[in-house]
């Protein structure tokens, strides 16, 4: 049987895999909770929204080696990435997005006869849900109005797609609706949006471009989120046109 090893991915995909004598730890993450206390009134109510927390990973191992020379250059290696922002750390074919290093514990035992050092780090991931490796995609033909149709999405935990409107005719006025998660929906008037052009709606950085220009402005609404771990429906009304959703499976 063949275990993954764990790895490091920056922002350009580049994955530096860590030696095998190294363990990965995910500390424990919680909903936050905010209680209010109220007058007249035992106990406090709870005001929170039941996001869940950041959440800190520790990655831990030891580093071999017949020299001082072949010691450091494995020790540069892993460093080398270490240094690098937009990481993530990919383990048991999910991926966790750092957001910066915490701490770096490096420790070199003297009671042994050879070249042996013992490292901890700790990063610290806002987003705290692991992701699957790839993203998903999914394509839906519009040629009437309104479209009815449903996204059987993976993962357990809710995920923002990047949505993709490719006009086949002037499509100057439309609403997209997850009637699933409570009608959530957005909606987008725009005068440039004519047959031929593309609209890119990016759910999870909360930006809209068409053909590359922003386009915000005429957007309202809430920006889309699919709900983990069941069939999403959704509700298009507009012009004829080609949706592709692109996302990324969650878990906690």
């Amino acid at each position: 049987m063949t275990i993954e090893k764990i790895s490091i991915i920056d922002s350009l995909g580049q994955e530096f895999v860590l030696p095998k004598t190294f363990e990965l730890r995910s500390e424990p993450i919680a909903r936050r909770s905010t209680l209010l206390d109220m007058a007249f009134t035992h106990g406090a109510r709870d005001v929170s929204d039941g996001m869940f927390t950041s959440r800190y990973i520790e990655v831990s191992g030891k580093i071999w080696a017949y020299s001082d020379a072949e010691y450091n250059q494995k020790w540069d290696a892993l460093a080398e990435h270490l240094i690098k922002e937009n990481i993530k750390i990919q383990n048991k074919g999910r991926q966790i997005r750092i957001k910066k290093i915490v701490a770096i514990n490096h420790d070199y035992p003297s009671q042994v006869g050879y070249h042996y050092g013992e490292l901890s780090i700790t990063f610290l991931a806002g987003d705290p849900f692991w992701y699957a490796k790839n993203a998903s995609v999914k394509e839906i033909e519009v040629t009437s109005s309104p479209k009815i149709f449903e996204l059987d999405v993976g993962g357990k935990v809710e995920t923002w797609p990047i949505i993709t409107i490719e006009n086949a005719s002037d499509n100057t006025d439309f609403k997209l609706e997850n009637t699933t998660d409570d009608e959530r929906e957005f909606r987008l008037q725009d005068a440039g949006a004519l047959n031929g052009t593309t609209i890119i709606i990016d759910c999870e950085n909360g930006t809209v471009t068409r053909d590359g220009n922003n386009v915000i402005s005429v957007f309202s609404g809430l920006f889309l989120r699919l709900l983990g771990g069941r069939l999403n429906q959704f509700k298009y009304t507009g012009a004829n046109c080609t949706i592709t959703f692109q996302y990324f499976n969650a878990w906690i």
